[in-house]
């Protein structure tokens, strides 16, 4: 959405109230046009926004002639002489046709003020060759001021660049470009520029400076090394994605102090490179009231693990910061304003590779966190109650709005260790996590704490060697009906010594989807998983078996009525398959058989009539005998709507 407002920027069609930002105007602006329906937000992205096919049809109509977009059916020949903002597809053979045009009819590009390209999102984009950008930049130069050759393939800008001399907006994103022309260091207009995943730059022009009118730079995902000298001197600059500290050049962090507007995200790496702590306080992070997400990075060597603390003690943000994330700190303890009950804005928290950390700060205090990565941190053994901070779960509930929670690469983790008062009380710990994640904690004994998990749905535990448990209730009616009511999915994947979910008891009874990957002795146990009194379980998926089975499912074994899909994969001794339990599966609709490389044929009996989809994968003996009309065991699936052997529909 921020892309919107700068659109409109360079247009110049926003002017700010005295004593506010432009993008404050902007912001007001969109609210407006969304409270008005004019625009909608999108359901597959939060991020982007769509127009009704009338509204956007009522637009196209008033715009008339200074409006031109390529399409399908509106062909580049179709360009009048009036057109002031055309847009062109992307991924599509658009730009190459239009440096045809500008070739051949020279005087349709001189009003052109605006060249976009579509949509503002990253596409897929094929690598077709660019057009000849020497002659468009020369005829579209005196009026445009918009250009976005984002995801083309150019690989530099020719000098002629500079002939642009109103430009405001420039977005040359997701391409190949390894360095600019001087020439764009003349454009004294320009507002926005936008290099993010331009992987191949490494360096920005040294008179980036000179562009006194700079307000937005986006060089996230690139590989540059140092910032230009004198940033300092581009005072208007209110988004500035990253800040990259070289060696020998930590103190330069204190040219931060320079842009008291700056806000949305804001990326600061090489910290290991800073010296004097005193530049650190100079930046004033505390005072960038409209900064909302803070990333501080970094990278190996560099300072002591004492010099590393009172770094990013000085780097403390100002509370309104939304999103914070540190990656590679080498201190031992993190600094007290890392989960202060005063960043009560704060929705998300990431802590990476903090490997010399032993205890997790207190973000249960963060009443307005809803999402937690905690990855890497190698000298945390237990997780208790300082992670819930000053407050105890009987008071001021701890982790109020956290819904999800993905721990993983802990090596030194062992165990939950929050203390019992109140823990299993509705109301305590966690009362509004919906998903946990927990991935490659080696040491780790039983998954999930002792405690109430009233919103619970989705539990993940993959690579886990030590893990012997998921839960710890004292009885199955417990774990149904107190603990986990709102449970419905789980996946095991790799657990080795994982041999049951509560001592001796099944899985819950409520569960939805399950999926067990590779946890040998847990199916070694599966006569106790009481597949059967799962009356809500719909997906099944089991994985990784490696013991003869000679027919699936057993005697022992029996699944649920209502299944709905069902995955066998990596069966690597499988024999057979029992058909009269298969006929007990009366609401199969999907069925997934793949890398059985022992299995000879379908049952006998047939597969249940309610079949819709069977899929096999790579089990060589069943594509011969389900080949269409000849197999075998044709018959015995001729009823299913849509077969797929090795992802071809037969």
């Amino acid at each position: 959405m921020e892309k919107i407002i700068w659109l409109w920027m360079a247009e110049g069609l926003l002017t700010p109230e005295k004593g506010k930002r432009i993008e404050d105007a902007g912001e007001a602006c969109l609210k407006a046009l969304i409270s008005r329906s004019f625009f909608q937000q999108s359901s597959r992205r939060e991020s982007a926004m769509v127009m009704h096919d009338l509204v956007h049809d009522l637009a196209m109509f008033i715009s008339g002639e200074f409006c031109f977009s390529c399409g399908d059916s509106n062909d580049l020949s179709n360009l009048g002489t009036k057109a002031c903002h055309l847009s062109y597809i992307k991924d599509s053979d658009d730009l190459m046709k239009l440096g045809a045009v500008s070739q051949s009819r020279e005087k349709k590009l001189m009003s052109l003020r605006t060249l976009l390209a579509l949509p503002l999102s990253k596409v897929h984009v094929s690598g077709k060759p660019v057009l000849e950008l020497h002659e468009l930049f020369r005829k579209v130069g005196g009026c445009s001021r918009v250009l976005s050759l984002s995801q083309s393939s150019i690989t530099e800008l020719p000098d002629s660049f500079g002939n642009m001399k109103y430009l405001r907006y420039l977005d040359i994103s997701y391409t190949k470009i390894k360095e600019f022309p001087d020439s764009i260091c003349t454009l004294y207009h320009l507002q926005t520029l936008l290099l993010s995943g331009c992987t191949q730059l490494t360096q920005l022009p040294t008179k980036l400076v000179a562009l006194v009118n700079l307000g937005h730079l986006d060089i996230r995902g690139t590989s540059l090394e140092k910032m230009p000298l004198q940033m300092c001197k581009m005072k208007r600059l209110e988004r500035l994605s990253d800040f990259v500290l070289g060696e020998n050049d930590g103190g330069r962090i204190k040219e931060l102090a320079e842009f008291p507007l700056l806000g949305g995200s804001l990326c600061i790496s090489g910290l290991e490179h800073i010296v004097d702590v005193k530049d650190v306080s100079e930046a004033n992070l505390k005072d960038k009231k409209f900064l909302s997400e803070l990333i501080l990075k970094w990278g190996s060597g560099g300072d002591s693990r004492s010099q590393q603390e009172s770094v990013l003690e000085a780097l403390q943000p100002h509370t309104n910061l939304k999103q914070l994330r540190i990656e590679g700190y080498e201190g031992t303890i993190f600094p007290d304003w890392v989960g202060h009950v005063s960043f009560f804005n704060i929705v998300e928290v990431v802590l990476q590779d903090c490997r010399n950390v032993c205890m997790l700060p207190p973000l249960g205090q963060l009443s307005s966190l809803r999402g937690l990565w905690i990855e890497g941190l190698d000298g945390v053994v237990s997780i208790g109650n300082e992670f819930c901070g000053s407050s105890s779960p009987t008071t001021n509930h701890p982790f109020t709005c956290l819904e999800y929670l993905y721990i993983c690469y802990m090596e030194s983790w062992e165990k939950w260790s929050f203390s019992s008062d109140g823990l299993g009380q509705e109301g305590g710990i966690f009362p509004s996590l919906t998903e946990i994640d927990i991935n490659m904690c080696k040491k780790l004994l039983v998954g999930l704490p002792d405690c109430h998990l009233p919103s619970l749905k989705s539990i993940d535990i993959h690579n886990c060697d030590e893990v012997v448990g998921v839960f710890v209730c004292q009885s199955r009616q417990e774990m149904d009906t107190k603990a986990f009511p709102s449970l419905q999915s789980m996946s095991v994947w790799i657990c080795p010594r994982l041999e049951s979910l509560l001592g001796r008891q099944s899985f819950p009874s409520n569960l939805k989807h399950l999926r067990i990957i590779g946890c040998k002795k847990l199916w070694e146990n599966r006569v106790n998983w009481g597949l059967e009194r799962m009356s809500s379980l719909m997906a099944l998926y089991l994985s990784g078996i490696e013991e003869e089975v000679d027919s699936f499912p057993e005697e022992g074994l029996l699944l649920p009525t209502t299944l709905t899909e069902l995955s066998i994969e990596f069966f690597e001794k499988l024999k057979g398959l029992n058909g009269r339990a298969f006929q007990h599966l009366t609401s199969l609709q999907n069925l997934q058989i793949k890398f059985c490389g022992e299995l000879e044929c379908l049952p006998q009996e047939g597969l249940p009539l309610s079949l819709s989809c069977l899929r096999i994968e790579r089990c060589p003996m069943l594509k011969q005998r389900c080949q269409r009309g000849t197999g075998e065991d044709w018959p015995k699936i001729q009823h299913i709507p849509k077969i797929l052997i090795n992802n071809k529909e037969i």
